[in-house]
Formats: C-alpha cells, structure tokens, sequence
C-alpha cells in the first residue's frame, strides 16, 4: 500500500513537471526581417494567457530584446493586450502600453504601424464600451488609414472588420458595410476570420431591415463555419437567424434556432453569445405569453451579466423585460429593480462622459481662479491700507464688471448671430433640394433622392436641437424655435406626398393597383408606410420623413398585420419583391 501511495505521488509530479514545461516552452517566433507581412505573422502567434502576466512577458520577450524600433512597439501592443485580458476591464496598465505603441509608432514615422496600433487600441476601448475615448481615436485611426493603400496595412482585413463593427454599433450603415466588404476583400476565404465578416455584414443588413438579404450572409456564415469547424461562429449565425424569424413572426423556428445557440454556447463555453441568445429567448417568449420560461431564461443570463460590468447592456435590458413580466402586480419588486435600472443608466452614460469632462475641466479653472484672485486681494489687503489704494481697487472691480459685461454681450450676440447663420444655412439647403427636384421633372428617382435628402436634412437639425439644448445659447431656441420650425416643414406634406404618390404609381403601377383592389381596408397612413418600405426605406427613415417615432412605425405595422390577419403575409410578399 506505502508503495502504491508513493508511485502515484511520483506520477503526480512526473504530470506537474510536464504541464509547466510544456506552458513556459511557448515561444515566440521572429522573423530576421521586420516588413508589414513578418508583423503580420508576429501578430497571428498572439495567446490569450488570461491572468497569467508572468508567461506573457516570457512569451512576449524576443520581441522587447530585438533591435527592431517595429518589433518593441509590438511588444508594448501585444502586452496592453495581455493586461487587456488579465484585469477583464479598461485599466490604468493596458492603457499606458497602447498609447505608449502608439506614441513610438508616430515618433518613427511609420503610418501602417500607426494605424494598427491605433485600431489595436480601439479594439480594446470597443470590447469595454468606452465610447468617450474611442469615438475620437478611431476617427484618427481611419483618417490615418485613408492615406495609405490596402495592401500596405498591417492585417487590413481585421482593421477595416473593426472599422465596421463599431460603425454598425453606432448605426453609421453607410459607413459599416463599406467598411465590412473592404474587409471582405481583404481576407482569406473559409477561414474563422472571413466567417465573422459575413456575419456582421448580415448584421448590418438585419439591422437595415433587408431580411432577405441578411438570411442570405446568415446561411453563407453557416455554411462556411461548419466546413472549418467553428462552432461559436455557427452558434452566432444560428442566434442571427432567429431574429429574422422573429421580425417575421414565425416564433416557433425563432426559439427552435436559440435553443441549439444556446447548447453550442455552452458547450462551447461562450458566455456572452449564451447570455445574448438567453435574453432574445426570454423576449419571443414573453411574446407568446409565456413568462414563466421566460423568467427561466433570465434568470441564467442574468447571472452572466452580472460577471462583468461590460454586460450592463444586457443587464438593463434583462431588468427591462422582467418589469414587463411583474406589469405592476409586485410594487416592492418593482421599485427594487427601477431602482437598479436607474443605477445602471448613470453607469452607462459615464461611458459617454464628454460634457461630464468639459463641466468638470470649467469647474477646476473655475476654482483655480477663483482662488488666486483670493490671494491677490489678501496681500492687497496686507500691503495696500490706504484710502486711495482701496477706491483704485473699487474702479478696477468696476472697470473688470464692465469689461465682463461687454464681453458677456458680445458673446450673447455671436451666438445669436452664429444661430441665424445656422438656420439660414439649412433653409438654403432645403430650397437648394427643392429646386433641384423641380429641375428633375419630380420623376420617382428625384422623389425619392428628395427624400433620402429630407432624411439627411432632419437628422442634422435632430442634431442641432440636442446640442443647443446642452448648449448656454438653448435661450434662442426657446425664443426663437427656428431650428424646430425648420424641421417640421422637412416633414412629408400633403402636397409632397400626393406628387410622391403619383410619380410612384407610374413606376409601380401593377403593385399600387394591387394595394387599392385586394387591401382596400388599407388607410392613407397605412400606404405611406407600404410604399416607403417598398422603396426601402428603412424604419427609422420612415419614422423622420413622416415626423413620427420608430416604434410607431412597428407599432403601425403591427397593427396592420393584426388587422389583415392571414392576408398580411401576401402583402408583405409583393413588398419584398424587387
């Protein structure tokens, strides 16, 4: 028995022993040459050591020792990387060593590199939501990228992926899937790499509303995950799907496709996918009237969400629907989960923290202000006690209050002035857009770039009126509501939509005369929508052309398809069709 204990010891050892030599033997591979192709190997052989640091900086070593300016700047990215997944969190190490790569990239000159280090970092600030640092930087980082070739970039198909993704996140769709079919270009083919693009370009186009389209890039990202064995793509593509099923109300297939993205998540141990797939499965059946499976499927995504706090999306959205759930019949349990929802808004808007810093940078030069002309009139009162002195001192206040007040008038009047010009601006533009539609003979083409011209129009005025409300010039506005009354008349009238109308029925005549005959239930409302959508014209552009809320649009179509009942699927069929 001893000896038995003692063999199984020594074997237990033997097992150590080999499980760390075989950790720590991980090297690095450097080529002799530094060109964008030997970085590009470089950057391929990264490993996640997740909370590890001892080994990263073994493993990252060869590249700190090398002679190459190229080879230590990847050494500081690759480590900011490695602290990235350490700590799990935007933290103080990761972004000392990303803008540190960036800095010494910039200081030899060397664009390719700057582009990668910038878009590495940008990376990093996407994947921990900080929207305030990350906006600004991958603006540069793509106007870097525009002056040079493609070809010349360090991996460009995972840059101009990067690119997309957070276009896609902050709804910039034109932008995205320029980006997001570079990236196409620009990868190899059946590869975990080129399945993920065609992932996210369905994405774009699910978001897009152009279902048919994105089922399409859904099937392709399938096919191509299965053939190279990518099981959490797979799973992905499978949770994609339902939502198309689910936007076309077939909930059954919705929930058959999440149940199978929810085993492979976890058997593939991707928490997030799992907790994405949890939460969208708790909405279709919430949807069907079944809470308490819904209230299931929360429960375990909520239990993820609650792991980082890079999941405060999710968690607000799980508290969401099971307020929902509760509809007022527990008040206490309620009141608990507003109050967590609220605590969860305030750590979200800390991420886009911009005025948040401007107010607090005014505040301090505000105070050092403050206490500097303290001092000066403590030492004026210590040396200066004359009568003479202190009236010199009262017209130098004087003198400084008037000089305040003029300058405080002055710039009153700039900015009235700066908001005329503004408005003057936009009205320009609009009669510009008029008369070039008038110019075109109002064919369908003309009324439709009218439109998209419209929605332009009315997104850059919603802009204006955000920021002039955070602005001290939001008096003018109160006053004046130009900017308001200039958007209202970017609204579809009954003129615009009665020319719109009959241009549209000269192009599609067969379908209007389809709509009048086998739908005459359909209201004048309901036909603008149709026939917006029929153009595709997406939800949101429907929303603002016609001076309406985006969920009163799905709310309209919703109450269209409840009305048609089984007649809704033939409608929205000639709908789809090109």
């Amino acid at each position: 028995m001893p000896n038995n204990i003692k063999k199984t010891k020594t074997l237990f050892i033997v097992l150590i022993f080999t499980f760390f030599s075989k950790s720590y033997s991980q090297t690095l591979s450097i080529p002799v040459h530094d060109s964008y192709r030997s970085i590009e190997e470089i950057v391929l052989q990264e490993i996640d050591f997740q909370n590890d640091s001892i080994r990263l900086k073994k493993f990252l070593a060869p590249l700190q020792q090398s002679s190459s300016k190229k080879y230590n700047i990847l050494y500081y990215a690759l480590l900011a990387n490695g602290y990235s997944s350490y700590f799990d969190k935007i933290n103080s190490k990761s972004d000392k060593y990303f803008l540190l790569s960036i800095q010494k990239a910039k200081d030899i000159n060397d664009i390719p590199l700057v582009v990668w280090t910038e878009m590495n970092y940008s990376k990093y600030l996407y994947h921990y939501r900080n929207m305030d640092k990350l906006i600004p930087t991958l603006l540069k980082t793509i106007e870097n990228a525009e002056n040079i070739k493609p070809e010349k970039m360090i991996l460009p198909g995972e840059t101009f992926k990067i690119f997309g993704w957070i276009m896609t996140t902050i709804d910039d769709n034109d932008l995205s899937l320029k980006f997001l079919k570079k990236s196409l270009e620009y990868s190899k083919t059946n590869t975990p790499e080129y399945a993920s693009i065609l992932n996210a370009i369905g994405t774009h186009y699910l978001k897009t509303d152009k279902l048919s389209t994105a089922m399409h890039y859904f099937n392709k990202t399938i096919a191509v995950s299965l053939q190279i064995g990518d099981n959490i793509r797979y799973a992905k593509a499978l949770g994609d799907k339902a939502l198309i099923y689910e936007k076309r109300g077939d909930y059954k297939t919705a929930l058959q496709l999440l149940e199978k993205d929810i085993d492979y998540s976890k058997k593939y141990k991707d928490e997030k996918n799992n907790m994405y797939a949890l939460i969208l499965m708790a909405k279709i059946l919430l949807k069907n009237q079944d809470t308490s499976k819904a209230t299931i499927f929360l429960q375990k995504a909520e239990k993820i969400a609650l792991s980082k706090s890079y999941y405060n999306n999710s968690l607000k959205d799980i508290i969401e629907l099971k307020l929902d759930i509760l509809n007022g019949s527990y008040p206490e349990k309620e009141l608990l989960l507003r109050r967590e929802l609220k605590r969860i808004d305030d750590s979200l808007l800390k991420t886009d923290g911009e005025n948040a810093l401007r107010k607090a940078n005014w505040f301090v030069q505000k105070t050092k202000y403050e206490n500097e002309l303290k001092e000066a009139q403590k030492q004026n009162r210590q040396e200066i006690k004359t009568k003479n002195i202190y009236a010199i001192i009262v017209i130098l206040a004087v003198l400084l209050s008037v000089s305040i007040l003029i300058i405080f008038k002055k710039r009153l009047k700039n900015s009235s002035l700066e908001y005329d010009k503004k408005i003057t601006r936009y009205k320009i533009e609009k009669i510009s857009f008029e008369n070039k539609l008038k110019a075109a003979n109002q064919d369908l083409d003309s009324n439709i770039e009218f439109l998209h011209n419209k929605n332009i129009q009315i997104s850059k005025l919603k802009l204006e009126l955000e920021q002039i409300k955070k602005s001290p010039s939001y008096y003018l506005e109160e006053e004046k509501g130009k900017l308001q009354e200039l958007l209202d008349s970017h609204l579809m009238t009954d003129e615009n939509w009665n020319n719109f109308k009959r241009e549209f029925k000269k192009e599609y005549g067969p379908f209007y005369e389809t709509l009048m005959t086998d739908y005459p239930e359909l209201k004048d409302s309901n036909l603008k929508i149709i026939i917006l959508q029929k153009l595709r014209f997406s939800n949101s552009e429907i929303a603002s052309l016609l001076g309406i809320t985006t969920d009163a649009v799905k709310k309209s179509k919703q109450r269209l398809k409840k009305k048609l009942g089984e007649k809704q699927h033939q409608l929205f069929e000639i709908i789809d069709m090109p």
